[in-house]
């Protein structure tokens, strides 16, 4: 038998034992009067009953130290043999791990230290596994991952994070309805899936004779049917869901914000994206500037190289046309290019690209990827060639361009924004093109909705999980989503893994 597997039998002998005596190892009744951080702020001589994981525990002879921990903060617990119902079953029954309650009074230790000192206590949750013997013993990134529960027992600097993430969704969502946004839900099975070019998962509806579903991978075609249907401001936080490959930027299963203005256009989003983005750093960090380290490589022992960066929501962000953007950081001005020579720069670049055919657009957009590392600050880059996608408006002033933008921070794309396209005949003629980079299905209903009439709008799709990893300084995807997508692991893995982070 493994170590583990011995303290496991060991735990599970006393609860087997308290419910032979006829004690609840996992009693109903876990109520209390304070939680830890109250009860540390009450007045000495006050009763407290207050209940955590305990932490620590320290015999002393006729005492005992006792730690508990629950949200809100750890608070030490001191029992004495002479004034403690039966101190013994404090070493019989109760073990670091443990869920346990006490009663007693606030009082200042010798030492200094605020304390309780109890008069009764209880079992109120008996833990079979014992916890790793310190964060070191949980270091392993994919067990921390897997087993995100652990990672929040050992270490609250990642319960601070996901605290964070909080903030700054509620932040959003205060910002979009100072706006006079309303929220809304959209389905995540669609019998279509639109409004991005993305992989969608597949699934089957019994109930419809296994009629094929999707689920949903943008907000983005529903949403712009309650635009139609007279609901001026919209917006939907969510899952969408892609299934493509996983990296330090994506996961599967991702958060997203999406929200429609009708008598806007692509300027007023960026200002939208600005105010959105202030707002949360404000919320997450009480300021609009924010630190954060960026991994601009890695030393011979793969340990990062960090450069420190002051991202600045204060001031409004760079706006950059895509053309510039190539012109000032590849010293390529495309409009001076014929279709050969720019195949041949994109080919220079990107040695594999083999998209057949040639569209020139897309060469454009292709190309301009090799700028982004560029923009440390936050900076929209704007008026994208039309064929990027199907669903933005032609531009005012160049019918090659289309009025869309990305905002990119840290070399990092983070959003999607477009002026809508609401004339239906281009909106076909968009969606059956198929030198596009966006191939849609041809979604009848929605084409139809636009033949009934849609104001002029503004939209813009906000990757929330991205936002927390640059407000929360974070370099990886995987450390602001509770459960990440993993990869599967053999039944011989999993049980290594138990021996590595329990002994």
């Amino acid at each position: 038998m493994s170590k583990l597997q011995t303290l496991i039998a060991q735990r599970r002998a006393v609860r087997d034992r308290l419910l032979a005596e006829g004690r609840a190892p996992y009693p109903q009744d876990g109520h209390r009067t304070h939680t830890n951080a109250a009860a540390l702020a009450a007045p000495h001589d006050t009763t407290v009953t207050v209940a955590g994981r305990v932490r620590v525990i320290r015999e002393m002879g006729k005492l005992a130290f006792v730690k508990i921990e629950d949200e809100s903060g750890m608070i030490q617990l001191l029992l004495r043999r002479d004034d403690t119902h039966e101190f013994a079953r404090l070493k019989s029954d109760i073990e670091v791990g443990d869920f346990m309650r006490a009663t007693g009074t606030r009082f200042l230790t010798k030492a200094g230290e605020e304390s309780v000192q109890a008069a009764t206590f209880e079992l109120l949750a008996k833990a079979l596994r014992p916890l790793p013997d310190s964060y070191y013993g949980l270091a392993d990134e994919e067990q921390r991952y897997r087993r995100r529960y652990l990672d929040l027992i050992m270490n609250k600097d990642v319960a601070a994070v996901f605290r964070k993430r909080s903030l700054i969704i509620s932040s959003v969502r205060r910002t979009l309805e100072r706006h006079s946004f309303l929220e809304v839900e959209t389905p995540t099975l669609q019998p279509l899936y639109g409004g991005a070019n993305a992989r969608p998962f597949v699934t089957n509806i019994n109930a419809y004779d296994g009629m094929e579903m999707y689920l949903k991978i943008s907000d983005e075609l529903y949403l712009k049917r309650l635009i139609v249907g007279g609901l001026d401001r919209v917006y939907e936080i969510d899952k969408d869901f892609r299934n493509e490959g996983l990296s330090y930027r994506h996961n599967p299963e991702f958060t997203m914000m999406e929200c429609y203005a009708a008598y806007w256009d692509y300027a007023d989003i960026m200002r939208l994206v600005e105010e959105i983005y202030k707002d949360a750093a404000i919320a997450a960090t009480g300021s609009d500037i924010v630190p954060y380290d960026m991994v601009i490589g890695r030393n011979e022992d793969g340990t990062a190289i960090i450069e420190r960066v002051e991202l600045n929501f204060r001031d409004p962000w760079a706006r950059v046309t895509m053309k510039d953007a190539i012109k000032t950081h590849l010293e390529i001005d495309v409009d001076a290019l014929s279709d050969a020579e720019l195949g041949a720069e994109l080919r220079q670049r990107h040695p594999n690209e083999t998209s057949e055919p040639f569209v020139r657009g897309l060469a454009i957009a292709k190309l301009f990827e090799a700028t982004e590392d560029r923009y440390l600050q936050p900076t929209f880059i704007i008026d994208f060639p039309r064929e990027t996608t199907a669903l933005c408006k032609p531009h005012r002033d160049d019918p090659t361009l289309i009025e869309r933008l990305e905002p990119y921070i840290a070399r990092m794309e983070v959003g999607n924004g477009y002026t809508e396209l609401n004339d239906p005949v281009l909106q076909r003629q968009f969606m059956t093109d198929e030198s596009g980079a966006e191939a849609h299905p041809i979604d009848e209903d929605f084409i139809q909705a636009l033949e009934y009439g849609m104001p002029p709008a503004g939209g813009l799709g906000l990757g929330l999980d991205r936002m927390v990893m640059l407000l929360t300084n974070q370099s990886k995807i995987r450390d602001v989503l509770l459960f990440p997508t993993m990869k599967p692991r053999a039944a011989s893995d999993v049980e290594a893994d138990d021996e590595a982070g329990d002994a």
